[in-house]
């Protein structure tokens, strides 16, 4: 079966009349769609606050955090570039070590767990796979995101 996106990729989202590409454009669609969901809040202070850290997460840390993971895994060993690898960790523990959590909220971007949250905590999460550091409060973040309920339900019905 060929795939429905545009790029021939996942994920792809067909619901109703809407056809969406892209991750963060198919879970913004879903919150907005079911606003009961707090993932992504319609206060626009606090989607501010989502939306910045959705951005940083996704063009400054994904970048060379993807970029390394795919090198690693998708590259046979001889043809890997030890050149690119250590550029690519060199930016990502730049972008990793400017991650700082503010003491006053529960979570990134505030008080509820939130997009931000789940994106963030997946690619540092990604970026541990990769034998990149980080600190003690980002790995507790890490361990917070993952010890939450659904997150473990997930994992379970997934087989992870």
């Amino acid at each position: 079966m060929k795939s429905p996106h545009p790029f021939g990729k996942v994920p792809f989202l067909i619901d109703e009349e809407v056809s969406i590409s892209e991750t963060l454009a198919i879970c913004t669609y879903l919150c907005e769609k079911h606003q009961n969901v707090t993932l992504y809040p319609a206060n626009l202070v606090e989607k501010a606050s989502v939306n910045s850290w959705l951005s940083f997460t996704l063009t400054d840390l994904e970048a060379p955090v993807w970029g390394l993971l795919k090198h690693i895994t998708f590259t046979p060993e001889n043809q890997r570039s030890t050149n690119l690898m250590n550029y690519l960790r060199e930016e990502a523990a730049k972008v990793i070590n400017q991650i700082h959590f503010n003491t006053a909220h529960t979570w990134i971007a505030g008080n509820n767990f939130t997009l931000a949250d789940i994106f963030l905590s997946h690619t540092l999460q990604w970026a541990k796979l990769c034998g990149l550091d980080v600190n003690t409060e980002t790995n507790c973040y890490i361990v917070r995101t993952q010890s939450r309920p659904t997150f473990v339900k997930a994992c379970e019905k997934n087989n992870l």
